[in-house]
This record gives structure tokens, sequence and C-alpha cells, in this order.
């Protein structure tokens, strides 16, 4: 007796953990063979219904509940997309930069041009441009098909007129380009460049000192700006960059 009683006392702590491993595994045999006989009592009454023909339904778990009073939506307009392309560089000679193509069509400038023809901005202090610089805004070009800067101002000038010089400085290159016929480029103070495009039988050469006014060749056709009335192109430039002829005469 007292050998079972220290057998228990030195034995009894596994007894018991042996004890509660076989309980549970006899609760978890029964809870398998419970749920097992629920799937083969679910599948023998779908089995059965489908038989007999009869729609299975199973009930959703989750209600599908519409959300009320939610506010609808304004119609947002549709922006129209505008093509952009960049200015065109044409080829250059005499040192010529290369430059943007730029022009933009304009039907009410040629009420405006019928008051100035003949007329340049370096003989006539009140010529307005009939198609004033653009800076960063892209104008629709309408001989060309784009959207893009509008690098100059354009002038009414018949065919043929005479086209002045708007500042005195020194002829540093005359030629032609495919986008802007003939150019005569004047070098100014402070850096500036004057570029008169659309100038046909250039009155002057390279090297030639000119003065406001000098007369530097007549107007003739500006090709890539061909859908606006007659005209001549003005550009001006410092150290590169484009501005407004209007605010640097």
């Amino acid at each position: 007796m007292n050998s079972f009683k220290a057998f228990l006392k030195a034995k009894g702590l596994y007894l018991v953990c042996l004890a509660l491993v076989f309980a549970a595994t006899i609760t978890g045999i029964l809870a398998i063979r419970s749920v097992v006989n629920n799937v083969a009592d679910l599948t023998k009454a779908r089995q059965k219904a489908v038989e007999e023909g009869n729609t299975w339904n199973v009930p959703d778990t989750i209600a599908n509940n519409p959300v009320t009073d939610v506010p609808v939506a304004e119609d947002t307009p549709t922006a129209s997309s505008k093509p952009s392309a960049a200015p065109s560089s044409p080829p250059s000679s005499s040192g010529a930069a290369s430059r943007s193509a730029a022009a933009s069509g304009d039907s009410a400038g040629s009420a405006a041009s019928s008051a100035l023809q003949g007329t340049s901005p370096g003989s006539s202090a009140a010529a307005e441009p009939i198609v004033p610089f653009s800076g960063q805004e892209l104008v629709y070009n309408e001989t060309l098909g784009d959207w893009r800067t509008h690098n100059g101002a354009d002038y009414a000038c018949a065919a043929g007129a005479s086209v002045a010089a708007v500042r005195s400085g020194k002829v540093t290159a005359v030629y032609e380009d495919a986008l802007w016929g003939g150019i005569v480029e004047v070098s100014g103070i402070n850096s500036l460049v004057w570029r008169y495009c659309g100038i046909a039988a250039p009155a002057v050469v390279v090297g030639d000192a000119v003065v406001e006014g000098d007369v530097l060749g007549a107007a003739g056709a500006v090709p890539s700006e061909t859908k606006t009335s007659a005209h001549f192109h003005l550009e001006c430039t410092q150290s590169g960059e484009y501005l407004d002829p209007e605010k640097n005469r």
C-alpha cells in the first residue's frame, strides 16, 4: 500500500495529464463525427432536392442592404483635349539661331490690316500687331494645323511694301528659311536681336549698320502663316529667350 501511494505521489501529475489528453481526444473524435454526420445529412438533403426538381436555396449570411440618401454627383463636363506641338526648329545659316515655328490665324485681323497696308512698326508708331506675341500660351496655327506658341508679332503689310527697322543695330544674318521665308536679323543694344521674317528682296547685307526706319527689304510671304492676312513676322530675342516685340520697340 505504501508503495502504491508513493507511486501515485510520484506519477500523479503525469496520470492527470494523460487523463486530460485522453478526454480531449475523445471529445475531438465525437466533434468530428458530429460534423461528418451533419455534412452527410446536408449532402443527402441537397441530392434529394435536386432529384425532386426543387430549387436549392441557401440564405445569404450577409444581407445586401442598399444605401439610401447618397448624393448624386453632378455631371462633369469633359475637357476638350487640344493637341500641342513643340515649336519646330528650321535649318539656319550664317550663324542664325534655330527658332520656333509659330502662327495663329485670325480672320478678324483682315479688317485691321486694311488700314495698315504698306506700314511697318518702323515707319508707323501707330501700327498694332494683327497677331500678338503669345508668350508661353499655346495658340492654334491654322496653316500648320497644330497648337504652339507664337514667338513673335505679326504686322499687316501688303506684299511688296517696304519693311523698316524698328531699332538701330547691325545686320548679322540674311538668309532664307523654309517656314519663315526671307529673314533679316539685326543685333542692337542690350543684346537684343530683331528677326524680320517674310522679307523678299533684302535691301541689306551682313555687316550693314541700320538705324530705325531704314528699309530692310520688301514684304513677302511667311510660309508657316499663309492663313493669316498679308503681314511680316517680327521676333525679338535676348540671350536666346523670346521677348514681346511690342514691349521692346
